[in-house]
């Protein structure tokens, strides 16, 4: 389909003021250029850029205050980050572990006998990682100071913001007003003088702007006695860590029955990793290692890559039937191999080979969908893993929750500048607001994302002490012909990989600008158990917007999905994507208009 014939498709059902899908127009820069997931945060960053700062700073301090100013997001700085960073003079992408761990007291049997599952609450906690991972990168590849980059962030909380609708309506709700309420700490921060605050009224976290004091203060200390800026930005860091706030959570965790000491804080660490990458028509696409499911897209993108997606048409029936039968065979294998590689031996290079990707490609029958998918055996080179055997579950009479619910937490952002070093970063803190665990008077609101475990040890994500959950938030960098092409990211829980394919799709091989990819109609399959407990999966269970024809609906059911179509922007991804013209040297990025998600340019 040409370009032109996608703006008369798209025109049918969704015309916007700018042309074909979108409704947003495109923003440009040339100096600097930061998404974000609100108008605030996205302006900390590029505030930053502004002073000097390089695209790890502008994203440290972007990040940092999202940490104070997003928990409706439920992504707070007591949660966990997929960070990357495109190097621009050594032209090499940098990437960090940014998951938390387990509690080093956390076993299968001991939950087994005292849960027999994993229970919502402290028992789905891991110790936070986000903190670790971005003075980990500030440290190596940034260029400011913490309290530099801090600033922001500990204004937000010791002196407030506005408080914006949907913190109001989202603190407000029933469900996590109970929860606040049975948390003395929590419910005297987010329901001040019992209410949920008003719209505008200044919203105000003493106790996590003391935290953040305490760690700026360990760096001026640090900085006085002659320390590298490195050394005082781990002095910032230990103070969280290994200081009074690490002893303070481990006490508030142990309170709250969970299985913490303070050791699990001391001895935690951020190590730098190696990325992971495939090619796909002359791109080049980076992400985390195993303990996020960012290896899902790159398998599916180099099975897609046997298919000519560009003659079949932008949501066409063909190409939505084979975009997400691949991502079911790739969902596959992230059940049967994916998890922390301290722990478990992925065999990563089998799974991202092209001859491993051709042999999960003939599994796909063009006319039928599969309800299950056998995982592959990537070390053996087979098409699928020999004495597998289909579970059979089909739990039809349960829904799913919907993706973006109360159930999932994560925000995104990105940040370029003048330099042309890149950062794609997407922090969370899974059900964090929804749980609603602040730590005694750290001001630190705890995530649940150790609910992503299973209690079955022949499982690559199952429980263990001190092991990370495979992490459902992932981050992208491409590459074009070995330049920097664009950030790709995006909220969504198990749905990340499959958004992140529809836009990165709708720009290389259906040949849409940014802003068109973003906002063009998208789907989201269930078809593998979702990553939080209790793990339930719907076999061929379909959403896609109501912004496409019912012909198109009518014959995807046809070939067996179950589809069933939601509200026009109802899958609730929030892209911030920057893309590099290496010709000319500009920037230009799109924002989602499904949350509030800002993209500025300088």
């Amino acid at each position: 389909m040409t370009a032109t014939n996608q703006e008369t498709s798209a025109a049918t059902f969704t015309s916007g003021p700018y042309g074909g899908y979108s409704h947003r127009p495109i923003v440009w820069g040339t100096r600097a250029m930061v998404g974000g997931g609100t108008q605030l945060t996205a302006q900390v960053g590029m505030r930053i850029l502004w002073k000097g700062g390089n695209a790890v700073d502008a994203a440290v301090a972007t990040a940092l205050a999202a940490g104070v100013m997003e928990p409706t997001a439920h992504y707070t700085l007591g949660g966990e980050v997929a960070f990357l960073f495109y190097d621009r003079g050594a032209g090499a992408v940098r990437s960090v572990v940014g998951q938390g761990w387990a509690a080093g007291g956390a076993t299968i049997d001991r939950y087994m006998e005292k849960w027999g599952e994993i229970p919502p609450g402290v028992p789905s906690t891991t110790v936070p990682g986000v903190v670790s991972a971005l003075l980990t990168m500030l440290a190596n590849y940034g260029t400011m100071s913490f309290a530099q980059v801090v600033e922001s962030a500990l204004d937000f909380a010791s002196n407030g913001f506005p408080a914006y609708q949907l913190l109001s309506r989202a603190i407000g709700s029933p469900e996590r007003m109970s929860n606040l309420q049975k948390y003395p700490e929590s419910a005297r921060i987010y329901l001040p003088n019992g209410e949920p605050p008003a719209l505008g009224a200044m919203f105000v976290q003493k106790d996590l702007g003391r935290t953040l004091s305490l760690m700026v203060g360990a760096e001026q200390q640090s900085l006085g006695k002659g320390l590298t800026r490195a050394s005082a930005i781990r002095a910032a860091r230990d103070v969280f860590y290994k200081g009074d706030v690490a002893h303070r959570m481990a006490e508030a965790l142990e309170r709250l029955g969970g299985f913490y000491t303070y050791e699990d804080f001391a001895e935690y660490e951020s190590p730098l990793e190696e990325p992971i990458s495939v090619s796909y028509r002359g791109h080049q696409i980076f992400t985390n290692r195993t303990w996020t499911q960012g290896i899902t897209l790159l398998q599916t993108l180099n099975i897609l890559e046997g298919f000519d997606l560009a003659a079949l048409g932008h949501n066409s029936p063909q190409a939505i039937h084979l975009q997400v039968e691949a991502l079911k065979l790739a969902l596959a294998d992230r059940e049967q191999y994916v998890g922390d590689p301290a722990f478990v031996d992925v065999p990563v290079e089998g799974l991202l080979s092209p001859q491993y990707a051709a042999l999960r490609r003939t599994l796909i029958n063009p006319d039928r969908a599969e309800a299950q998918y056998p995982p592959g055996d990537p070390r053996r080179m087979l098409a699928a893993a020999e004495g597998w055997r289909s579970n059979g579950s089909r739990p039809a009479q349960m829904e799913p929750e919907p993706v973006g619910g109360d159930g999932d937490g994560t925000t995104y952002l990105s940040t370029v500048d003048g330099e042309g070093n890149m950062v794609s970063c997407t922090p969370s803190s899974f059900a964090g607001l929804a749980q609603g665990m602040i730590l005694g008077d750290t001001g630190i609101l705890i995530n649940c994302r150790g609910c992503y475990f299973w209690l079955d040890e022949k499982n690559p994500n199952s429980l263990a002490p001190r092991k990370r959950p495979r992490t459902t938030p992932c981050t992208f960098i491409v590459l074009k012909d070995g330049q920097p092409f664009m950030t790709l990211g995006t909220p969504g829980g198990d749905s990340q990989p499959q958004s992140n394919l529809q836009v990165f799709n709708n720009m290389v091989d259906f040949g849409m600008n940014v802003q068109e990819a973003v906002e063009a109609p998208r789907f989201c399959s269930y078809s593998f158990p979702r990553s939080p407990w209790p793990h339930r999966e719907y076999p061929n269970r379909l959403e896609m917007e109501g912004r496409v024809s019912e012909d198109l609906v009518d014959s995807l059911r046809d070939r067996g999905h179950e589809v069933e179509v939601i509200a026009p922007w109802g899958v609730r991804n929030g892209f911030a994507p920057i893309l590099v013209n290496p010709e000319t040297g500009v920037y230009h990025g799109g924002a989602d208009p499904r949350k509030e998600t800002v993209m500025l340019g300088w």
